[in-house]
């Protein structure tokens, strides 16, 4: 079971499977690196790529540390870097959905030059910065749909029950996202997006808005898809993501 420990001390748990051009896969909010095998995209894409399965701290088997700030978007991108250090690779494509699209985002904020591409869903890019900051209302409603929407998978309502504190400090730094405009307006990392028809949160309607000042972006739809469908639909995603990391790998 491989660890490495960020400089701030968090350990990180990862696992490495197959062969081929390195590609981290990101799990989102309640989740762990298991989901990408349960779901079924380590057996799509392992034929491929080495795939870096990562669970995200305060989730799986990483630490889960009781201090806001710990969850920072910064600490969260450093621990994509001290695997990709741990296993001596300069640099990986990326794939993360929900709270790993957050942080793919961040990736372009903080550390692009360690990354060949990002492929992202299920998070909006401008997010709270294109309405303002939400109502503790606001956020308490969306937390609570959230929360009854994966209170019947059994590992989720373990995360929810055995580790509150560090749900709570992952939460509160996604409702301080104020957006990744600028960043991605002066990237040039090759960047695919998709979301579901019918998911809940803005990125159906902000991720088009990137192709306005990216034209070389990417951006699908997952047609009658909510939040948690949208990633299931594996017969959907991993061909576009095969065929789009396929092209990068050809330049």
């Amino acid at each position: 079971m491989p660890f490495t420990q960020n400089p701030d001390g968090t350990n990180i748990h990862y696992e490495v499977i197959g062969e081929g051009p390195p590609l981290v896969l990101q799990h989102g909010l309640l989740s762990d690196l298991n989901t990408w095998k349960s779901r079924g995209y380590v057996d799509a894409l392992q034929d491929t790529f080495q795939l870096i399965l990562i669970d995200s701290r305060g989730h799986g088997e990483s630490d889960k540390p009781d201090q806001s700030e710990a969850y920072e978007l910064r600490a969260r991108i450093t621990d994509l870097a001290t695997v990709l250090n741990a296993l001596e690779i300069n640099q990986a494509h990326y794939m993360g959905y929900s709270m790993g699209g957050w942080m793919g985002y961040g990736i372009t904020i903080y550390m692009p030059q360690r990354f060949k591409s990002l492929v992202i869903g299920g998070f909006g890019p401008f997010r709270v910065g294109r309405t303002g900051p939400l109502t503790e209302e606001q956020k308490q409603a969306r937390w609570e749909t959230m929360v009854s929407a994966v209170t019947t998978n059994a590992h989720r309502t373990r995360a929810l029950q055995e580790f509150p504190w560090a749900i709570k400090h992952c939460r509160d730094a996604l409702d301080t996202w104020k957006g990744a405009r600028q960043a991605l307006k002066v990237g040039d990392l090759p960047l695919l997006m998709f979301a579901g028809t019918e998911e809940p949160n803005s990125s159906p309607i902000d991720m088009p808005e990137v192709l306005k000042f990216r034209a070389d972006a990417e951006f699908f739809s997952v047609e009658g898809a909510n939040h948690i469908e949208t990633i299931e639909a594996v017969d959907v995603v991993a061909p576009r993501v095969l065929k789009f990391l396929a092209e990068i790998e050809g330049r």
